[in-house]
C-alpha cells in the first residue's frame, strides 16, 4: 500500500484504515486475527479502536477490541510499526459520556493497560460534550500529547462550528489542535431528516471546513454496510433520495465498464477525491477485505471523478 499523509500531523498513513470494532467480540478470534494479519502483510499500518468497542454485544460488558489488539501487536512484535488509533467520550458500563479531564486520563490509562502500549498515535475525542468547557478538554488533551502519551489528536461526531471553535481555542491558547477528523461520511449523502444519534454524519460545513484548513476525514460506515455492491443489501433507510438513486446509478455504471464492484467504486472515489479521505473500514472476512484493497489499484479517470461529483443535491425524499 502507498501512504497518504494524515492532516496535519505530517504523518503519512495507509489509504485504508482497519476497523476493529467488533474484533474479539462478535466477529471471532480465528477471523479476527486472519484479517489482521492479511492487512498487515498487505502493506497496512493503521489500525482503529475505542474503550467501548465492543461493549453493546451481548456477552461482552468489557471492552474486548482494545485488548485483542494489544495481543495481536505482542504477538506479532509489531506496535512500533502501526499507527493506532482509539478513542473516548461516549459511555459504557459505570463510564457515563463525557469528555471531563480527569475521566479522559482515566480512560487513557485503561486503553494503554487494554492495548499493551505505552503511547498512542492517535486519540479521538469520540462525541462532543456541550457540558465540559472546550478550553478544558482541549486542555487535557495537550497535556497527554505533552507527556508523549497521544502523539496526536482528533475529534469524532463534531459539528463543523465546534470543531472550529475548539481549533481556534486552541490556536489562541498554544494548546494541541485537532489534526483529523472521523464523521459518518459515504458517497451517498442523508436526507436532511436523517437522524443518525449519537453518530454525526458529515455535513457540508464540516467537509468545508476540513478541506480548507487540511484536516483529513477519516470517514467510519464509508460502505454503508456494503450497499453499494451486493444484491442483499439495500440503500439504508436515511439515504433513499432521488439524488441517491441517481448517484447509484453512476457508481453502478462505472463498477460494470470496470469490471470492479460498487463498493470498490465507492472507496476509489473516496480515495481519489482532491483532498482524498482515509475510509476506516471493518471487515468480517479476509474476502471482504481482499475486495477492498483492490479498489486502491482502481483508478477513476477525470471524466469518471467528474460525472460521480456532478449529481446536484436535490433535496428532500424520493
Amino acid at each position: 500500500m502507498d501512504e497518504l499523509p494524515l492532516g496535519t500531523t505530517g504523518e503519512t498513513v495507509s489509504p485504508l484504515c482497519l476497523g476493529a470494532m467488533y474484533f474479539g467480540s462478535r466477529t471471532d478470534p480465528e477471523t479476527s486475527r486472519a484479517i489482521l494479519d492479511r492487512y498487515y502483510e498487505a502493506g497496512g499500518r493503521f489500525l482503529d479502536t475505542a474503550n467501548i468497542y465492543a461493549t453493546w454485544v451481548d456477552g461482552h460488558d468489557e471492552p474486548a477490541s482494545e485488548p485483542f489488539l494489544g495481543e495481536w501487536m505482542a504477538d506479532r512484535g509489531n506496535r512500533d510499526e502501526m499507527f493506532l488509533a482509539t478513542k473516548v467520550g461516549f459511555d459504557y458500563g459505570d463510564v457515563p459520556q463525557s469528555l471531563d479531564p480527569d475521566l479522559i486520563e482515566r480512560e487513557v490509562e485503561k486503553s494503554l493497560d487494554r492495548l499493551g502500549t505505552d503511547y498512542v498515535d492517535l486519540l479521538y475525542a469520540h462525541v462532543d460534550d456541550r457540558e465540559t468547557p472546550l478550553a478544558e478538554t482541549m486542555a487535557a488533551f495537550d497535556r497527554l500529547v505533552e507527556s508523549g502519551t497521544v502523539r496526536h489528536i482528533g475529534a469524532s461526531n463534531y459539528h463543523g462550528w465546534r470543531l472550529a471553535r475548539a481549533n481556534t481555542l486552541a490556536e489562541e491558547r498554544g494548546l494541541t489542535e485537532f489534526s483529523c477528523v472521523q464523521p459518518r461520511f459515504s458517497y451517498l449523502v442523508p436526507h436532511r431528516n436523517a437522524d443518525f444519534a449519537p453518530q454525526r454524519p458529515a455535513t457540508d460545513e464540516l467537509v468545508t471546513y476540513c478541506d480548507d484548513h487540511d484536516l483529513t476525514m477519516l470517514p467510519y460506515s464509508p460502505l454503508l454496510q456494503g450497499c453499494y455492491g451486493r444484491d442483499d443489501r439495500r440503500i439504508p433507510e436515511g439515504y433513499v433520495t432521488t439524488e441517491n438513486r441517481l448517484k447509484m446509478e453512476a457508481v453502478q455504471d462505472i463498477a460494470e465498464r470496470k469490471d470492479a464492484s460498487g463498493n470498490q467504486v465507492a472507496l476509489a472515489w473516496m480515495t481519489q477525491r482532491d483532498p482524498p479521505t482515509i475510509p476506516v473500514v471493518g471487515y468480517s472476512s479476509v474476502e471482504q477485505l481482499e475486495e477492498n484493497i483492490a479498489a486502491l489499484d482502481l483508478e477513476l479517470s477525470d471524466a469518471e471523478m467528474e460525472r460521480l461529483n456532478g449529481i446536484e443535491t436535490l433535496g428532500g425524499l424520493q
